[in-house]
């Protein structure tokens, strides 16, 4: 079956740099493509903001979005394989802001940034912050020149890939840090629905396999992967 394979700019996972699709999750990907006996390579990936890959794959058949995360609200919402591996979300922050957030009903108070159909939205949603009072956008580029104008007071994301975009963008890291951490999770590939649950076992068993199999020092296929990447 054709899938079509989603992914977003989301350092260190998956992004694209001087015109290269990469990341760990990437590789992990071709690696099970490998195992699977499948002939496809990343320039079938699409990089695609962040909502509109959630809603095709939500909505279309043979569909295929990563690296999403895995919580209980999408459970039943796509078909998984994985974990890629674990995340935080947080409240990133200017350093010379000194927000005071220590319990998720200070949340409340603060303008927040967040990418729409992002998990730290969910996460939010579940502290009681309403979506309405949150400021989306659908890239992270808006997101972070208002962090820095200070048009918001902080941005929920993962923190990898918030500070990494962050200093993608021009900007110094060192003027920002986490204000909250907002929770954990893990990172999986989504299937649309319709997916055949075989075809989705497939996925399962070839990353399974990759962090099962280990060489003479007992260091896994998987592991390899992600020392490449980081």
């Amino acid at each position: 079956m054709d899938l079509t394979y989603m992914t977003e700019q989301f350092p260190p996972y998956n992004f694209k740099e001087d015109g290269e699709l990469q990341g760990f999750s990437i590789d992990l990907l071709e690696a099970m493509w490998r195992i699977m006996g499948v002939d496809l390579n990343r320039s079938i990936i699409e990089v695609l903001p962040w909502s509109e890959g959630y809603e095709r794959t939500l909505n279309k058949e043979n569909t295929v979005l990563f690296s999403t995360a895995r919580l209980p609200q999408r459970e039943q919402l796509f078909k998984w394989a994985g974990p890629i591996g674990p995340f935080n979300n947080v409240l990133i922050m200017r350093s010379d802001r000194n927000l005071s957030i220590v319990s998720p009903g200070d949340l409340l108070r603060y303008r927040i940034g967040a990418i729409k159909d992002d998990s730290a939205v969910q996460m939010l949603r579940d502290m009681g912050v309403r979506e309405g009072t949150l400021v989306l956008e659908s890239t992270a580029r808006p997101i972070i020149e208002m962090l820095q104008n200070g048009s918001i007071d902080a941005w929920a994301y993962g923190d990898t890939a918030g500070f990494w975009l962050i200093q993608e963008s021009g900007a110094n890291v060192s003027d920002f840090e986490v204000a909250y951490v907002l929770g954990q999770a893990d990172y999986y590939y989504a299937f649309n629905k319709a997916t055949p649950d075989s075809l989705v076992q497939s996925f399962q068993e070839a990353i399974d396999y990759l962090k099962n199999n280990t060489d003479s020092d007992r260091v896994s296929d998987y592991a390899k992967i992600i020392s490449n990447t980081y």
